[in-house]
């Protein structure tokens, strides 16, 4: 009886072995926070500058993608920093076959849909780009999920809805945007922290 615990128990902690060498884990909670948080103050700054500035249609596009831009390139700043950090503590490749597939995974979407909003603001279906960015996002996490914490499935699948919605109710396209980009990553964020970052780093102290 003793013998077949031990041998359950092998098999377990290979598994586990297995699971720590194909997913990339060290994905922090921080860095959902802050993703969030950049996507609400570059909303604000869109919303607050666009009602009280009179703009043309392409000074228009030109502020938006800067805006963007800028929020794009800090998130993936402050992510790939806080990754590495992540995974030097817990002695995890940040070059591994899981964060190869990670990548992988949610860049082919996340491209696919890059080319698809281009196709949009070529044929000036402005109202169309905010929606599909959410949507194409939304894919992206739910198929990467497979290879990080499951929860990013659910951060996913929220996205999609919300970009649904969106293209029904294209006027509040912004809103769903800040929702889905700004709180849905500030709520993914706090629960990475607090379900699986919060008790390692208070063991380390």
């Amino acid at each position: 009886m003793e013998s077949s615990k031990e041998y359950l128990d092998q098999l377990a902690e290979i598994r586990r072995m297995m699971e720590k060498s194909n997913k990339f884990m060290s994905l922090s909670g921080f860095s959902g926070i802050f993703l969030g948080l950049y996507a609400l103050v570059g909303s604000y700054l869109v919303w607050n500058i666009l009602g009280k500035i009179t703009m043309t249609e392409s000074q228009k596009i030109l502020f938006i993608t800067g805006i963007a831009t800028m929020v794009l390139v800090a998130s993936l700043v402050t992510a790939l920093w806080l990754s590495i950090r992540k995974a030097k503590r817990s002695d995890q490749q940040i070059w591994g076959p899981g964060s190869k597939q990670l990548l992988f995974n949610l860049m082919l979407p996340l491209a696919t849909g890059g080319v698809f909003v281009l196709l949009l603001a070529a044929g000036r279906f402005f109202q169309l780009i905010a929606p599909s960015l959410l949507v194409f996002y939304g894919l992206a996490l739910v198929i990467a999920s497979r290879f990080t914490h499951r929860e990013l499935y659910w951060a996913g699948v929220t996205q999609i809805l919300l970009g649904l919605v969106a293209l029904a109710l294209p006027r509040y396209a912004l809103f769903f945007w800040a929702v889905g980009f700004g709180g849905v990553h500030i709520v993914y964020g706090l629960y990475i922290y607090y379900a699986h970052e919060r008790e390692s780093r208070n063991s380390r102290r």
